[in-house]
Parts: C-alpha cells; structure tokens; sequence
C-alpha cells in the first residue's frame, strides 16, 4: 500500500515488489492483477554486477502465460499516469484522511488512483487473444510479453546510470575540446541542436521502448559548458581588445585597431617573414637645430611636428614602428595586409613633404629654425613581429630590406632629393610620375640597386614637368653610354633651367671624374656610396 515520493514530494514511482527478509511482497496493483488473472506465482529477474545484484525484471506467471515487466535496479516502474481501469478500487479522497498525493501534473491526487493507475497498466501489458468456442487447448489465451514495445511502464534499466554517466563525459569532453574554437553564434547555434537531439532521442526511448532516462543531466551539461565556454569568450575577448589596444593604440590607425578587434584572428603578434615597406624620414641638421633652442622649445617642435606626420601615416593605414630623436620609423602591411602597402606609403610621404612645406610659416614665426626632412621608402620581405625582451618589447620589422629604406633616407641628401624609393617600391608602380635618380651600391650591400624619386601622383603633373623629366632621361641614357659630351649637354640645359637641383651638378662633377677614368665593358653606371 505504500507509496514513496521523490525527494520533491511528487510520487513518479511504484515498486512493484517489496523484500522483508527472504519473502517478497507485491504492490496491491500487482496482487490484485495476479488474482484477476489466475496467475500462481511471480519472481525477480535480477542480474550480478560483482557483489551487488540489481532487479532488472519482474517475471509475472510461469510457462507460456508468463510476461515480464522490465524495472530499475530495485525493482520499480514509473507511474503510467491515465484515466480508467476494469477493476473498482475503494478509497478515501478526504484531505483529513492523510492519502492525498501530488503527481508530476497534480498537485493534489487521492492515493488509491495511483494504484488504480498500476493495475490499468498491469492489465494493459496483456494480450488477450480470442479463440473459437471448442479450441482443443486454451493456451493461447495468455499470449506471452513479445517485447519491450509492448511494455506499458516506462522504467529505468539497471544500465542506466552507468551508461549516462558515460554519455555524459564524452558529450562533456567533446564540448570542452570543440566549443573553445567556436564563435558565440556558432557555440549557440550547437548547444540548441544538442539539446534538441537529446530531447528528441529522450523521448524516442520513452515512446518505443519505455526507458525513462534522465534528461534533466545532460541538458544542464550542455547549459553549464555552453555558459562556461561563453563567459570565457567573453572576458577573452575583452583581454584580447584591451591588449590589441594597449599595444597598437599609439602604433597604428584608430581603423586598423577596429579592424582586429573585429577579427582578432586576421592578426597575429607572432613573428613571420611578408613582403613589407618601411619609411625613414629624418630632420635634416637636426643638431644645429636642437644647439639654437631650449630643451622646452625643442621638446615642442617635435611634439608640433610628428603630431602631424603621424597622423598622415595613421590616415594612409601604416604602422608607426618607433620615434628615435628626430626620426621616425614607419612601415605598411603589418599587422593587418594591406595590399596596397607600396602605394600607400609613397602617398603618405608625398603628404609628409607637403605638411613640412605648411609647417615652416608657423615655425618661423615662433622663431624656430627651418625644419626640412628627407624621406627613404623601400619594398621587400622583411621579419615582423613582437620583438625584445622580457622587460619591454616592440612590435618592430627587421631585415636587409629594412636597413636598405633607412640608407635611401640617408642618400637624400646626398642627391639633394627629399623622397628616395627603392627599385622594388618603384617596380611596376601605377598613379605616379617618377625619375630613376641613380644606380647605387650601398654600404654593406654588394648588389647594385636603383633608387628613384617619385615626383607626384601623374594626375597632379603638368606638361612642363613631364618635359623636364623627359629631357633628364635623355642625359641619363647618354650617361649609361657613356656620351659625355651629350649627358653634359642635357645637364647644363637643366641646370639653367633650375639652377638649385643639386642632382644635375653631382652628375656634373661625376662626369668630370669619368672621363679621365678607365671604365670596365660591363660598367653600368652604378655608384658606390661609402658613407650611411
């Protein structure tokens, strides 16, 4: 007669039988089915599990007649609650009488029902079959339980805690291998489908097969790793932004920075080789400069003038790689591509000459004295990276390219020119109008290389200094032939025309040294510089 509930107080399941001692007693809904029936006997169904024996059956009748009705491992079966049975139970429904009892959806049920519940189950896992009157044996009357979609009771395999705690560590780690690499949208998108396959498998087994497997473990398994996973991405990527931040935010464009925190995985702070291109750009006598003023005055010239050169190299997407004194250090393509690396960065060296040009006014009148730099570009693979030591680190380019752009800056003065590109910034360069300056041979280099000067965007160019750079190709090209007479020529007619361009009076000279000289046949005109 007794009836226990779950630790909620909801009474979901019945044993069907009771051990006292060595005796075996049934439910009331089980004696009374045995009696209605006929039925001798019932016994346990039980299977060893090294010392411990767990209920997996019980067997109602014996023979042909007999059925089983699979139980958990003590011998219980859920409560298939519904309405009706063949048989009349008496019963008291009276709240004083102490035999109401809440079931999963009524708060409120009258004892007796939960039995009659039973036996309508215990009734229903039956087939009678009907013979014709005369049948020589009356045997098939009891047809025997023919499997467990036959079963009313919805039960819990003695299997089943052992096989949900192994559903529950592969699902667990499973998840806790794959959700780490999944994005928000992606992890969520997965953890609704695993809870739906699993409620939908859950309720296959309830339906097909009886089996009342827990459910409410494996979908708080999915909850906690999911939210885990998400809280974890969350405070990740907050460290991400902040260190991206942190690291760029006085390196790099404000747009670059929104980008890869946007895509954190399009960036990297690893070192890798890319093609690359840096720029140098120098206060030329920057000594001289710095012995005519104050240590404030000059801190505030050069605050006043890497403000705005900074933010031309910020507005063309380069990365500000170092100041060192009256220098600064820039690079494009790193750390986000950029595959217009080359041309951005003549653009923004073009835009620096000319913000130097608006600055001298302003310098002046302060009475600062006249500031104007050089400009050395060069293209090449080059090492980028997160570079240093434990105690400070920067995020910095490295290779011959590299110290080629700082010699090209240096060469600027040299030619008298403000802006110097190397043979691979200049190679297959569309939008600008540019000269080739010289073939050189830098210092600690043993390759001749050619340095150009880009003039101006070709749009910006008129017909009279297309000419000029028309007529400088010809003394050039007698130059490489090694027609003294008419590169001297084509000088001279340049020189007149613009009596301050120191490159025509070095080839001048140059010239001079050349003719008394013993040239070698393979001699290309290449220059050897000694000096950085």
């Amino acid at each position: 007669m007794n009836q226990a509930p779950d630790a909620d107080g909801i009474v979901r399941r019945v044993p069907l039988v009771i051990r006292f001692g060595s005796q075996l007693f049934p439910t009331l809904s089980l004696e009374m089915f045995r009696v209605y029936n006929f039925i001798e006997s019932y016994e346990l169904v039980t299977q060893l599990y090294g010392d411990v024996e767990l209920v997996q059956a019980v067997r109602v009748g014996k023979g042909v007649g007999s059925f089983e009705i699979p139980t958990d491992g003590f011998g219980q079966v859920n409560v298939p609650y519904v309405a009706g049975s063949s048989l009349v139970l008496v019963g008291t429904s009276a709240p004083g009488l102490g035999d109401l009892r809440a079931m999963p959806l009524q708060q409120v049920y009258p004892g007796v029902e939960v039995h009659a519940n039973m036996l309508n189950a215990l009734l229903g896992s039956r087939t009678v079959l009907e013979v014709s009157f005369g049948s020589a044996s009356t045997e098939s009357v009891f047809a025997g339980f023919s499997g467990a979609g036959d079963v009313l009771f919805p039960y819990r395999p003695d299997w089943e805690a052992g096989a949900l705690l192994f559903i529950i560590m592969v699902l667990g780690v499973a998840m806790a291998i794959i959700f780490p690499h999944l994005g928000a949208a992606s992890m969520a998108a997965t953890a609704i489908t695993l809870s739906i396959a699993s409620v939908w498998i859950n309720f296959q087994l309830w339906a097909n097969f009886k089996m009342d497997f827990a459910l409410v473990l494996l979908l708080l398994l999915i909850l906690l790793v999911t939210a885990v996973n998400m809280i974890y991405g969350f405070l990740s990527e907050s460290q991400t932004r902040r260190t991206i931040k942190g690291m760029f935010d006085r390196y790099v464009p404000p747009a670059h920075i929104d980008s890869m925190l946007e895509d954190p995985d399009n960036c990297t702070f690893e070192g890798e080789s890319k093609e690359l291109t840096v720029l140098f750009s120098d206060i030329r006598s920057f000594t001289t400069i710095s012995e005519a003023l104050s240590a404030t005055e000059l801190k505030t010239l050069l605050n006043d003038f890497f403000t705005p050169i900074t933010e031309i190299i910020f507005k063309h997407n380069g990365t500000i790689d170092k100041y060192v004194g009256d220098m600064v250090m820039a690079f494009w393509g790193a750390p986000l591509d950029d595959p217009q690396h080359r041309e951005n960065a003549i653009i923004a060296g073009l835009e620096m000459l000319e913000k130097v040009e608006e600055l001298k006014p302003e310098f002046t009148a302060r009475g600062y004295p006249e500031v104007n730099v050089g400009v050395g570009i060069n293209t090449g693979f080059m090492n980028v990276g997160d570079m240093g030591s434990t105690y400070r680190r920067s995020y910095t380019v490295l290779g011959d390219a590299v110290n080629l752009g700082s010699r090209l800056e240096g060469l600027t003065k040299f030619y008298g020119i403000r802006l110097l590109v190397g043979e691979e910034t200049a190679r297959e360069l569309p939008g600008f109008l540019l000269r080739l300056i010289d073939k050189v041979m830098v210092k600690g280099k043993y390759k001749a290389v050619e340095c150009c000067q880009p003039i101006c965007r070709e749009v910006d160019a008129d017909a009279a200094m297309r000419a000029r750079v028309d007529e400088y190709y010809e003394a050039l090209d007698c130059y490489h032939k090694q027609d003294w007479d008419g590169a001297e020529a084509r000088l001279n007619d340049l020189l007149e025309k613009e009596p301050d361009t120191l490159l025509y009076q070095v080839y001048l000279e140059r010239i001079e040294t050349l003719r008394e000289a013993e040239l070698p046949e393979d001699w290309d005109g290449a220059f050897t510089h000694t000096s950085k």
